[in-house]
């Protein structure tokens, strides 16, 4: 059986008050057919002698790369990093997030290993909140239609959903302006062609809390929701209907507009 490569991604900005536990969470994984990519956009607290720290522990037993990017937002430092991934699989493991539990790799190689063409997979939403996990189970939506619950919103969990790395570049990436959810583009793009395995279980835990850039406040996640908007408008996609850019009605209403505007140029 063939040894799944993942390729972990973790970008970081004066990132020293998680970093360790989230180190720490890949240190302890059972699964070792992995490559930690690190990029860091010029940190100035600890962040860079924590990670180096990381490497001298673990140089012999796995690959870990360090980059250093300008600091362009975190669609940037993710397109940047995933640019230097070379595994079978990627997986984004953001600095203040950490694995579950030491088999959370282990689960995900075997459950490609069964399903050879599987492109993506996606699981629920762990989060902690307070020193508290809080599973949310959004797999419930995604199970029935995946489609159409992404068509209402964002979903799927990023960190607890792992692609081959080949589909991440294909579909376009990640978004790098500030207006628009960073992942989201990428999802929709994807689920048009193919679906995600939707698994009923959790391998990441998002940590909540005052730095969180879109669940830090209730400021943030209604500019988060606001930002998710904009990339169904970007992408062309109506709650519940889907990519309306494709449906008849929008073909007609389209043609109806621009014989008019030709029209009234006369």
């Amino acid at each position: 059986m063939k040894r799944i490569t993942i390729s972990i991604i973790t970008c970081t900005f004066n990132s020293e008050k998680y970093l360790r536990n989230a180190l720490q969470s890949v240190e302890n994984q059972t699964y070792q057919e992995i490559e930690h990519i690190i990029n860091d956009a010029y940190s100035t607290d600890s962040t860079l002698d924590i990670i180096r720290e990381y490497i001298e522990r673990n140089k012999n037993r796995y690959v870990i790369k360090l980059i250093q990017s300008e600091p362009k937002g975190v669609g940037n430092a993710l397109n940047v990093a995933t640019r230097e991934a070379t595994g079978d699989i990627i997986h984004y493991l953001h600095s203040d997030d950490y694995y579950k539990d030491h088999t959370s790799l282990e689960k995900v190689a075997e459950i490609y290993n069964k399903h050879p063409d599987l492109v993506w997979l996606t699981g629920n939403f762990l989060i902690e909140l307070a020193g508290r996990q809080i599973v949310l189970p959004q797999t419930l939506l995604l199970r029935q239609k995946p489609e159409v619950a992404l068509s209402v919103m964002n979903f799927i969990s990023h960190e607890n959903t792992f692609m081959k790395r080949d589909f991440v570049q294909r579909y376009g990436a990640f978004n790098e302006g500030k207006n628009e959810v960073v992942e989201y583009s990428l999802w929709l793009k994807l689920i048009k062609d193919v679906k995600p395995l939707v698994i009923d279980d959790e391998f990441t835990v998002f940590i909540i809390h005052k730095g969180s850039t879109s669940t830090g406040s209730i400021l943030k996640f209604a500019k988060a929701v606001i930002r998710a908007f904009r990339t169904q408008r970007k992408e062309k996609v109506f709650p519940l209907i889907g990519y309306y850019s494709e449906k008849r009605v929008y073909m007609l209403a389209k043609s109806i507009l621009s014989k008019v505007a030709k029209f009234t140029t006369v």
